[in-house]
């Protein structure tokens, strides 16, 4: 049934800090890919980086694939590293990811809340300190 069939992966990167201190955890998620044979490993100028952790390949509830590959760095190392995946259905074509400086969304959150939050105080401040009538 399945013996032809080859779907692309989805890839993409995430962070989070590491138990060690100092440490930050990167991450490369490739996910829906078919079928099952997948590369994925962390690069620095090309050169494959000792001390990539593979997770086990894991099933989608659609019959694809998902995989997960770690390292783990120093926080101000992190520059200069990709994450490439290679698959049968890429035709050649890796999908290479490089790290850069990504907005983690705690950054995000960070932007877009607490200005947010600033704005509803200062709202309710002067509806509590101004009436109508002082601004006539």
């Amino acid at each position: 049934m399945y013996v032809h069939r080859q779907v692309r992966p989805e890839a993409w990167l995430s962070s989070r800090p590491s138990l060690g201190s100092g440490q930050l955890l990167l991450v490369c998620h490739a996910s829906g890919f078919y079928p099952k044979p997948v590369w994925v490993t962390w690069m620095r100028n090309e050169q494959e980086q000792l001390g990539t952790k593979h997770g086990d390949i894991l099933p989608n509830a659609d019959g694809t694939w998902y995989l997960q590959v770690i390292l783990e760095v120093a926080s101000e190392e992190p520059a200069g590293l990709s994450c490439r995946v290679r698959h049968s259905s890429l035709g050649g074509q890796d999908i290479i990811l490089y790290w850069g400086h990504h907005f983690s969304m705690n950054w995000i959150a960070l932007v877009v809340i607490v200005p947010l939050v600033i704005l509803i105080v200062l709202v309710l401040w002067f509806k509590k300190h101004c009436s109508y009538q002082d601004i006539l």
